[in-house]
């Protein structure tokens, strides 16, 4: 019976983990390079005339029609682009929901441990071991799971990503007031 458990929630694991690494559906490389050429200014010459062949270039195009030029025709067209700043994915939030989540469920372990060596209770998840061995080893692979699916999902800067550990937190929560409450 407990193999059935153990092997059930492996394969729970496993199937979480398949679908968090799923690839989104590529896109078309036609349509990258038309978009591509759709943005792209008519190709210049390097000679003295520049600008004369520039606008008449643009005279001859429909887009002069809808978008004027912003600069004069003279002037070279420099733009600076202001450097985005990169989100830590590893930061104070991240390490204290998760390790918060580690702790309740080392906690959890312990006071169901002693809860069993007393003879007061017995384990109520049916499927979670009853030896601590058992029990610590699925708890470090739940544990680490959310951990990484966390730490997948704050990387893709979803808002989302504490989700998962605060739902550890929870549930190992009610086994530590149980515990205490035996």
């Amino acid at each position: 019976m407990k193999i059935i458990g153990v092997c059930a929630i492996g394969a729970i694991l496993l199937a979480g983990i398949a679908n968090s690494t799923a690839q989104q559906t590529p896109i078309a490389l036609e349509t990258i390079r038309l978009e591509a050429s759709a943005m792209t200014p008519p190709n210049f010459s390097v000679d003295k005339n520049w600008t004369d062949s520039y606008s008449s270039s643009l005279s001859s195009s429909s887009l002069s029609q809808i978008l004027p030029p912003s600069e004069p025709l003279g002037t070279p067209i420099i733009r600076s682009v202001a450097p985005v700043a990169e989100q830590r994915v590893l930061d104070r939030k991240y390490f204290l929901l998760n390790g918060l989540h580690l702790a309740m469920g080392l906690l959890d372990v312990g006071l169901t441990q002693r809860c069993i060596a007393d003879h007061r209770c017995a384990e109520g998840n049916p499927l979670m071991p009853s030896s601590l061995a058992g029990q610590l080893s699925v708890n470090f692979a739940y544990v680490g799971y959310a951990a990484y699916f966390s730490y997948n999902l704050k990387k893709r800067h979803s808002r989302l990503w504490w989700i998962s550990p605060t739902s550890g937190i929870a549930t190992h929560s009610v086994g530590v007031v149980t515990g205490l409450m035996h």
